[in-house]
């Protein structure tokens, strides 16, 4: 799990900046991440008129990366629609990696729970427009996660129960009654990402 001193790291557009930017994550990590992530909209901008509207509409996602999704690291994060200050459209994501997956139902609803903390993090930065030292403070401030007191969801008991599963990314999405579910083998490609960016990828 994340140990006491994990940070996350972050890469992508915000809008207090001009440009590409990244705190934290390795280079191999931000390659493939960037690689996977520009293919994808470049294909969704050329197949769809009304990408842009589906991408800005489009909800924020938590995600945990089994090994063998990106690469032979688990990984943990958020991935939120965003800009960069001149209006270049490509998603902001912070993440962190994982020595281990949650062994169990508890330790992933404790998952769950800072990677929510996260998602507001990331959603008020957006929103807001925080200028990169506020982002840079907020992210240090979050707190690890912790042991929760009520029981572990049905959501956390089947991420614990699935998550050994080698190449399974999980993917959560906040819905009106309940969090979604999106599991894909591997990382979600061309219309699959198109529709995972625009929240209507299949749940359950």
């Amino acid at each position: 799990m994340l140990t006491p001193d994990s940070i996350a790291g972050w890469y992508g557009k915000l809008p207090a900046l001009g440009d590409f930017a990244q705190r934290r994550l390795p280079p191999e990590f931000v390659e493939a991440w960037d690689a996977w992530l520009a293919e994808g909209i470049a294909q969704w901008q050329s197949a769809d008129p009304a990408w842009l509207d589906k991408y800005l509409a489009g909800p924020s996602w938590r995600f945990v990366l089994a090994p063998g999704v990106l690469d032979e690291q688990a990984w943990v994060g958020v991935l939120v629609p965003s800009c960069d200050r001149v209006g270049r459209y490509f998603p902001l994501t912070l993440a962190a990696p994982l020595a281990a997956l949650p062994a169990d139902a508890d330790a992933a609803a404790a998952l769950l729970a800072w990677l929510l903390r996260l998602d507001d993090l990331a959603v008020d930065a957006m929103l807001e427009e925080w200028p990169v030292e506020r982002f840079e403070d907020e992210i240090a401030r979050l707190a690890p996660p912790q042991p929760l007191a009520a029981p572990p969801s049905a959501l956390a008991e089947r991420i614990a129960g699935e998550s050994a599963a080698r190449g399974r990314g999980f993917w959560v999405m906040h819905g009106e009654l309940a969090d979604q579910l999106h599991v894909a083998a591997g990382l979600p490609r061309g219309a699959a990402l198109a529709a995972l960016l625009s929240g209507t990828p299949e749940f359950g």
